[in-house]
């Protein structure tokens, strides 16, 4: 075989194996963007100041786990009474859940999770004043 020819099969496995690539990558569902991002930008400060609000009071809600599930405790003396909570499972966007005014005091089940690495989003207000924890946590 002449040099040429190693050559011009070279050049196309190269291009073969990129149009693989973009037919691959092209097929996967990717939730990287967003059509609301300026508006999700704009909200992030409100977040950060809610977060750092909490963090101002040491992070007043507790969570706890147990084997009938999850419940959220007020370790401060703040008037906190509903909670809204967000599940995100990090590794599967359709598994993600959210429950609105969510009482203190009640436990909330295990049947709905999913195992992996979740990120609870834990918002609440203290008069007009919005509060927002994050908290990270693995459920086997």
């Amino acid at each position: 075989m002449k040099f040429r020819n190693g050559i011009i099969i070279a050049m196309i496995t190269f291009v073969a194996f990129i149009v693989t690539l973009a037919l691959v990558i092209n097929s996967k569902d990717t939730e990287l963007i967003s059509e609301d991002y300026y508006i999700q930008e704009k909200n992030f400060n409100h977040d950060y100041a809610a977060q750092q609000r909490a963090a101002d009071y040491k992070n007043p809600i507790q969570i706890n786990f147990q084997n009938t599930g999850i419940f959220f405790t007020n370790q401060s003396t703040l008037a906190i009474q509903m909670i809204d909570l967000s599940f995100v499972l990090m590794n599967n966007g359709k598994a993600d859940f959210s429950i609105q005014n969510h009482d203190l005091g009640k436990i909330i089940g295990t049947e709905k999770l999913s195992k992996g690495v979740y990120e609870i989003q834990i918002r609440y207000k203290v008069g007009n004043e919005p509060f927002m924890q994050v908290i990270s946590w693995h459920y086997k």
